[in-house]
């Protein structure tokens, strides 16, 4: 009987070690095959590195379409069409190498608010150009006073010099179905004016506004001198176009210009996913 006990006990701890290595071999496997199914995975997804690249390589796409349509000096949407629907053929075949596809949905062009990004929802804040000693040109173009606040919420343009003190500013506002403009220096108010236009053009560098009707912006004499940077205060109170050019303090030529907006929907597919964004790109672009 002892003979048969202790065989019975030895076929029980036989059973018991199978039993543990089933489940540890099971356990195992179960984390090889999640760990090559999270490899795949992983090797499928865009990385936030390809879609920073491919939101530039977009960008700067959108502004070269926009300077190719400019050629003749008037807008070419025919030609603004044609060149990004290259662009994207040339990206969708890009992609498929890596089993993706992709496709890019485009807005027509908008006008843009002078927030950061062009949006009503954007940055309002922003600065413009940081480090400049001489400002050649400045432009701005309002389509009509009705995009524009209030004097109590109004769009400001100014001059901060480097060391924080303010050198010149700009409001510009609706009142009364009028696009008007207040200039200021750091103590007081210079100057207002008032244009009646449908679409106002103020040449700040140029002392005009709508082309003939001189107006005494300040900002030559106001900034000749200094280094400063050229802020946007409020940029979401109002829509238009603006150029900017000149020479930063370290002698390099700058030009900076957005006439309008694009929204460019891009949408990516993998095997089992799908990424979709929606990214507004100025054109010909601006900002820094």
């Amino acid at each position: 009987m002892r003979e048969d006990d202790d065989s019975a006990q030895m076929l029980l701890i036989a059973g018991f070690a199978i039993g543990v290595g089933i489940v540890v071999f099971t356990v195992m496997l179960n984390n090889v095959i999640y760990a090559s199914n999270m490899a795949s995975d992983s090797s499928i997804e865009a990385s936030p590195f390809e879609i920073g690249n491919l939101l530039a390589l977009t960008s700067q796409a959108y502004e070269d379409a926009y300077k190719s349509s400019m050629n003749s000096g008037i807008f070419d949407s025919n030609v603004f069409v044609d060149y990004l629907s290259s662009y994207e053929n040339q990206l969708v075949k890009m992609f498929a190498f890596s089993g993706t596809s992709l496709t890019i949905e485009n807005s027509t062009l908008i006008d843009a608010h002078f927030s950061k990004n062009g949006m009503v929802d954007g940055v309002a804040n922003w600065t413009l150009i940081r480090n400049v000693n001489l400002t050649d040109t400045f432009t701005l173009e309002i389509p009509e006073s009705s995009t524009l606040s209030n004097s109590s919420s109004c769009l400001r343009v100014e001059a901060i010099e480097t060391s924080g003190s303010m050198l010149w500013a700009m409001d510009i506002y609706d009142s009364g179905g009028n696009v008007n403009v207040r200039v200021m220096d750091s103590n007081s108010t210079l100057g207002t004016a008032t244009s009646a236009s449908g679409y106002t053009y103020l040449n700040v560098t140029g002392n005009y506004i709508d082309g003939t009707n001189y107006f005494n912006f300040h900002f030559n004499d106001l900034t000749s001198s200094h280094k400063y940077q050229i802020n946007v205060i409020n940029g979401t109170a109002g829509e238009g176009i603006f150029k900017i050019s000149g020479k930063l303090a370290d002698g390099s030529s700058f030009s900076i210009a957005r006439h309008a907006l694009v929204l460019a929907n891009i949408t990516v597919v993998s095997f089992d996913k799908e990424m979709f964004i929606s990214y507004p790109i100025p054109v010909p672009g601006g900002g820094t």
